[in-house]
């Protein structure tokens, strides 16, 4: 095997504590969204859904990355051994001793692999990673341990491999795809409250002055930003419970699916705001 494989090695306790605190992230947007849209009287203002954002989605999740964080690893297979290195931690597991490598059935806080070995025990740091058929077949080949393969085409991994085979994301995409993005209906909705308020695009500013008008802007810009990502989250959640439930009935079509999905979600987003733009102003 060449290089390492990057990895978080958790403690049985810290994946609980990890997967409750991606799932409580990430199932909040959803209901945050079903809130706003039904909560009339009294509606949710920006404050509340900041506030709420916050404190269900922002702050869970950046304790599940933080915990990621302490505990990444770097998994290797050297020799006859697999090897995990982590700040704190060093082992080298010959393969011999390992019975098998069971993909986890739920995949929080992602994908990964509990090894079980021949004395019947299970080793104490289970093994997240983003695609785990790299280190499967480089145990298989390299390590001799045919009890790897059985778990490449376990319903998970075959849903970790087609989703790790897509374009990374990175904090510069997201930014665009969200706070870009709003750009297009904060500008329609912050003309319709200027036209309505005030009685022109700039009422505010020569009402009010510069800094009242931009700080209106600011909170159209910034509730809009969240709006998108609450309603992006719908659909990335039914876009990967497809690609899942696809590597599951069809794992041989599973990228298919995953890239299928890919495209409704991103038809649905990009089209979808604008449609709900012009409803918005219909009669």
């Amino acid at each position: 095997m060449n290089g390492s494989i990057r990895a978080c090695a958790y403690p049985l306790g810290w994946r609980i504590a990890g997967a409750l605190l991606f799932a409580v992230s990430r199932a909040s947007l959803p209901a945050i969204l079903a809130l706003v849209v039904l909560a009339t009287d009294p509606p949710v203002t920006p404050p509340v859904l900041v506030r709420v954002v916050v404190v269900l989605a922002l702050l869970p999740g950046l304790a599940a990355r933080l915990v990621a964080r302490a505990l990444a690893a770097e998994v290797s297979v050297d020799g006859d051994a697999l090897v995990i290195r982590r700040r704190d931690l060093r082992l080298e597991v010959p393969c011999r001793a390992i019975a098998r490598l069971a993909p986890w059935v739920v995949p929080l806080p992602g994908p990964g692999l509990s090894v079980w070995m021949r004395s019947g025990r299970r080793l104490r740091q289970g093994l997240q990673i983003d695609d785990p058929i790299p280190l499967l077949l480089a145990l298989a080949e390299a390590g001799g341990l045919e009890a790897a393969r059985p778990a490449i085409g376990h319903p998970v991994v075959v849903y970790a491999h087609a989703r790790a085979r897509g374009a990374p994301r990175r904090w510069h995409h997201l930014f665009g795809r969200f706070a870009g993005f709003a750009l297009l209906p904060t500008a329609v909705l912050f003309n319709a409250h200027q036209h309505i308020t005030y009685g022109g695009v700039l009422g505010e500013y020569y009402l009010l002055g510069l800094g009242s008008y931009v700080r209106t802007f600011a909170v159209h810009w910034l509730t809009l930003t969240i709006y998108l990502v609450l309603y992006a989250s719908v659909w990335r959640g039914l876009a990967e419970g497809t690609a899942l439930l696809g590597a599951c009935v069809a794992p041989a079509r599973a990228a298919g699916v995953r890239r299928a999905a890919e495209i409704v979600c991103q038809v649905a987003y990009y089209g979808g705001v604008p449609v709900l733009l012009l409803l918005r102003f219909l009669p």
